[in-house]
């Protein structure tokens, strides 16, 4: 089976190492998602049973030839001919020796933003240089490999928008860049557009950063997710998934899949339940992993009300088809958490297309007894009273 693959750097948050959102968030929205899990942690005790770890779980948190490590220069962000950024309202091209470079991968494009679960501060393009180790680096899909990585880049410049309240000493701890030049301003006048260059790059690579030719446009409205670097299509016709394209997906009734047993599962599933809530997550993932167990209660208490769950587990399919291993880690994290509920596969249409291009895991939707997504997309790991609040306010809008 052939599956999409995700475009950039939201490649890499899906390996739950980036550093900008919830489950594979920045270091504030990190910190949130620690709360929680520590919340979990000291309330799975006794029958229910304890928090699945990583570890327990099957993951291995070290490199090594099984899969369980990658090459980041290879999920750094695509070179286009125009990039289009309508929660930004920014639109460029970049120089042709820019873009040579990043083909050769002598220069990385990444992307970041502020924590989405807060107020948009800032949300920049970054260039940075590669030395030959840096090409090669591999890190494992867990722990802090890739923001080492990351961190260890030299950065050359950035172009991106910033809450107009920053000053320039705040906006270039953020770029790490020490001259900026600003562009204009939103048409909202909330924001600045600025590209930062840092002087102590090489010259010649400077100057052709300042060479991109950058169009102000009008910024659409923040998204419900918060993520504000999803992008339009592109002038090659490359996929690029948002978050305009995710909500367009609004039934799952005719949906045909099968569960880690081999059970069958459609769409007529949704019929036997008011509200079921879709948690979609990967073996790989610690925070996904981490709030089974509450899930597992919850599907137990409210069943009654009317309300299901079930998973779905996203790298037991990968581009040669079943992933075997990821199969049996997905039937061991069901047991330790004792959860109930299926575990389903993506089937060939990624759930007509609601699967493609999620940027963080663990992402959940709610579904009603007709198949049809309703209510409000959610992403990152919740503790149990969390959970219930949302589930309880997103039942009530369907009955």
């Amino acid at each position: 089976m052939v599956k999409t693959q995700f475009k950039g750097a939201f490649l890499v948050l899906g390996l739950c190492v980036s550093l900008s959102f919830t489950a594979c968030q920045n270091k504030g929205a990190a910190e949130q998602t620690s709360t929680e899990t520590k919340s979990a942690e000291e309330k799975a005790t006794g029958e229910q049973g304890l928090v699945v770890s990583p570890e327990d779980a099957g993951v291995s948190v070290n490199k090594d030839s099984n899969g369980d490590s990658f090459k980041p220069a290879d999920y750094t962000l695509p070179v286009k001919d125009e990039y289009i950024y309508e929660y930004l309202g920014l639109k460029f091209k970049l120089s042709e020796k820019i873009r040579e470079a990043m083909k050769a991968k002598d220069i990385v494009m990444l992307d970041d933003q502020s924590p989405i679960d807060q107020d948009l501060k800032y949300g920049l393009l970054s260039f940075s240089k590669l030395t030959e180790e840096q090409k090669n680096a591999e890190v494992a899909k867990m722990g802090d490999g890739y923001e080492k990585w990351q961190e260890s880049l030299n950065r050359i410049g950035t172009i991106g928008m910033f809450e107009k309240s920053l000053s320039e000493e705040e906006i270039g701890k953020i770029t790490k860049c020490d001259s900026h030049t600003k562009l204009g301003e939103s048409k909202d006048g909330k924001y600045s557009y600025y590209l930062s260059v840092n002087s102590t790059a090489d010259a010649e690579t400077i100057e052709e950063l300042k060479q991109t030719t950058v169009e102000i446009t009008e910024k659409k409205d923040r998204p419900e997710n918060g993520f504000v670097l999803s992008e339009k299509s592109d002038l090659e016709g490359d996929m690029v998934f948002s978050a305009d394209s995710q909500n367009a997906v609004t039934d799952l009734s005719n949906l045909q899949t099968k569960d880690i047993d081999g059970k069958e599962f459609s769409g007529k599933d949704f019929s036997d339940y008011d509200l079921t809530m879709v948690n979609v997550f990967a073996t790989w993932c610690s925070p996904c992993v981490q709030e089974i167990p509450d899930l597992a209660e919850i599907q137990k208490e409210m069943k009654d009300k009317g309300v299901n769950i079930v998973g779905v587990v996203t790298d037991t399919v990968d581009q040669t088809g079943e992933n075997r291993e990821a199969l049996e880690k997905a039937k061991l994290i069901r047991e330790r958490s004792k959860a109930e509920y299926p575990f389903l596969l993506p089937d060939q249409s990624d759930f007509n297309g609601r699967l493609s291009g999620i940027q963080a895991f663990p992402e959940t939707f709610f579904v009603d007894k007709k198949g049809q997504i309703v209510g409000e997309t959610y992403s990152g790991s919740h503790n149990k009273k969390a959970w219930i609040e949302i589930i309880e306010k997103e039942l009530a809008k369907v009955k």
